[in-house]
């Protein structure tokens, strides 16, 4: 397949590398080079060399002639990524978008009201340690799904990505999986980036009266949202997260410790947000938004 990823951070070079195996990958990228090139290093890096990658980039023909478009941006530059692609992007083109936390599902529909819509949700783990460096950190669940009628048809697109990256799976309702993916990061994310630690030392003890409380406010939404889940089975995934990424740092962390903007308006904004919608109380996770939002601006 002809495929364009839009942006070049740790989880759209992940795919560049893996989708590049079997497909035609293009970039599409902020500044605006005709090239890009980086240094792959695979999950079995004992096994595998490191891998220096060159791909095509910001190509307006390869863009209009692409099969599928990943978008894999950060929540808050989804508006912009997309806005920037309009004017090559055929409107029968499928657009992918994977990106941490919600909320940014009416601009997509407002910018691509023709395209066929699917947004995805992923595991998978990528770290960043230099510009021109990308390293597999860590094997994950995605998530794909159909996020408008005309999308429904694309279900061949999660064996395209599970051929290259697996597992990946289609759903047929992929605000579920959205909503506890972002159980997860409403639970590691701010706690990791306010104390400046890694994902594993969330197990300590004296970290879970805040995970049971976040586990709970975010189970009520969910269920005021129409997916029914209990507090315990959000805080046993979150446990198994903490426990298999150990070693990680989240993306939150690592964009207050590099002094950039976080998701957490699309984390735990969004569920406060729809919690005050529904006229839930939900002072753990508004506390968190407020001290990450502080942070922020002390950056």
């Amino acid at each position: 397949m002809r495929i364009t990823i839009v942006g070049v951070g740790a989880i759209g070079r992940l795919w560049a590398a893996a989708l590049a195996k079997e497909h035609q990958v293009h970039l599409w990228t902020r500044d605006d080079k005709p090239q890009t090139q980086f240094s792959f290093t695979p999950l079995a890096a004992t096994h595998s060399p490191v891998q220096t990658l060159t791909f095509a980039s910001n190509q307006a023909q390869q863009l209009a002639n692409s099969e599928c478009v990943l978008v894999t941006v950060k929540a808050f530059q989804v508006e912009q990524a997309l806005r920037d692609i309009l004017s090559s992007l055929s409107t029968t083109t499928p657009v992918i978008i994977m990106h941490n936390g919600m909320g940014s599902q009416t601009i997509a529909k407002h910018l691509l009201p023709n395209n066929p819509l699917l947004y995805a949700t992923t595991a998978q783990a990528a770290f960043q340690p230099t510009p021109d460096s990308i390293s597999h950190t860590g094997q994950g669940q995605t998530w794909l799904g159909a996020l408008t009628d005309n999308a429904k048809r694309y279900q061949s697109l999660a064996d395209v990505f599970n051929a290259t990256l697996s597992p990946c799976q289609w759903h047929d309702d992929i605000l579920q999986p959205l909503w506890h993916k972002l159980a997860i990061n409403c639970a590691i994310n701010p706690l990791t980036a306010r104390e400046q630690c890694k994902n594993g030392e969330l197990a300590q003890a004296k970290y879970q009266p805040y995970l049971n409380q976040i586990c709970d406010e975010v189970a009520a939404v969910m269920r005021a949202e129409g997916y029914p889940t209990q507090a315990e089975s959000l805080k046993s995934l979150v446990d198994q997260v903490i426990e298999a990424t150990a070693n990680n740092f989240s993306s939150m962390n690592q964009d207050l410790c590099h002094h950039r903007p976080t998701e957490i308006d699309y984390i735990t904004g969004h569920v406060v947000a729809r919690a005050q919608a529904h006229g839930i109380e939900t002072p753990c996770n508004t506390q968190l938004w407020q001290q990450i939002k502080q942070l922020e601006q002390e950056a």
